[in-house]
């Protein structure tokens, strides 16, 4: 079942609305229209309802994401070095918004826009955008779309995409994920598991600083499952599925896509405010699995799956969140 109300009116009086799917086992996820956002996961367990996913209660909170909580990354998630995409054999200047360096496709990012909303039967959400060609100096335009489908306790996000030019193509969710409760605070405790035998090393600005590196010895060896302990902004190169998440209250996640790399991060610049209900957010108040394509080396051009073609069909990506608790 979907239902909608109205989610507020933005500074130029633009209403939003929330869309709330909920399925026959008592899961509730509510998307909105702006930046076809995941506002909240709600799950019922032992007796009450934990809702893990950070997120805002109004619109006007979201205008001012400078974290991007929730929302839907598009067109290229993660960091182009020194502005420069390279498709190919061609060099496209884009917008510079995090230093030198361009980050989660600049200021007209689509997680800070409206999108078109369609429901679907009983249990999906899509979410249309458009992209002109030239917008963040990006080639071709492109038609986006973002869907959201819940079916019992597993939530599916695809993500597709359609040019009329070669671009680069590289669309995430941003989702903030707490699983001990959006308002539960630091989640460094939470046991992570990734099937990942390489990872990316970066530098202090957060760009690779080569090539993939092997995790065997490392602290970024996760293929068993190990509590997260520190703090991580980094890309892992998948050799298998699924990924897992376990909080400290009986709630885990198993987490299957089709994308070739996920970008673990642990909020270490989630800087101190205020979310649903009053919460208070902060540094490493959760963890965000942001599953995509590979990540863009210095001087090198995007990964190959991070190229979308000239064509009538709409490529896809498409990440499912298995969400593991005890019955109510």
């Amino acid at each position: 079942m979907v239902t909608k109300k109205p989610f507020g009116t933005t500074k130029d009086g633009l209403p939003a609305t929330a869309y709330t799917i909920t399925s026959g086992r008592g899961v509730s996820v509510t998307v909105l229209d702006y930046g076809a956002a995941l506002q909240s996961v709600v799950l019922p367990h032992k007796g009450g309802r934990v809702d893990i996913v950070l997120g805002y209660d109004s619109v006007e909170a979201y205008e001012r994401n400078d974290g991007f909580l929730g929302a839907s990354i598009g067109r290229f998630a993660g960091r182009i070095p020194d502005s420069l995409l390279r498709v190919g054999n061609e060099v496209f200047p884009v917008t510079a918004n995090d230093g030198k360096n361009h980050l989660h496709s600049g200021k007209a990012c689509f997680g800070r826009r409206f999108w078109h909303a369609d429901v679907h039967t009983g249990n999906t959400v899509q979410f249309d955008i458009v992209s002109p060609c030239g917008e963040e100096g990006y080639p071709g335009n492109v038609v986006f779309r973002a869907i959201y489908r819940l079916a019992g306790r597993e939530l599916t996000v695809t993500y597709a995409g359609r040019s009329d030019a070669v671009t680069a193509w590289n669309p995430t969710n941003h989702a903030y994920w707490n699983l001990n409760g959006h308002d539960a605070g630091d989640a460094r405790s939470h046991t992570l598991e990734i099937p990942a035998d390489r990872y990316v090393p970066v530098g202090p600005d957060l760009i690779p600083t080569g090539g993939e590196a092997d995790v065997a010895g490392t602290r970024f060896d996760f293929r068993r499952p190990r509590e997260i302990g520190g703090e991580y902004d980094h890309s892992f190169v998948l050799s298998g599925s699924p990924i897992r998440l376990w909080g400290n209250r009986g709630i885990g996640m198993e987490v299957r896509t089709t994308c070739k790399a996920v970008q673990v991060y642990n909020a270490k610049f989630l800087s101190e405010r205020n979310g649903k209900g009053g919460a208070q957010y902060g540094p490493f108040g959760a963890v965000c699995l942001e599953t995509e394509g590979r990540q863009t080396l210095r001087n090198a051009p995007v990964a190959e799956e991070n190229v979308l073609a000239p064509d009538l069909l709409f490529y896809t990506r498409t990440t499912k969140f298995k969400f593991l608790y005890e019955e109510n």
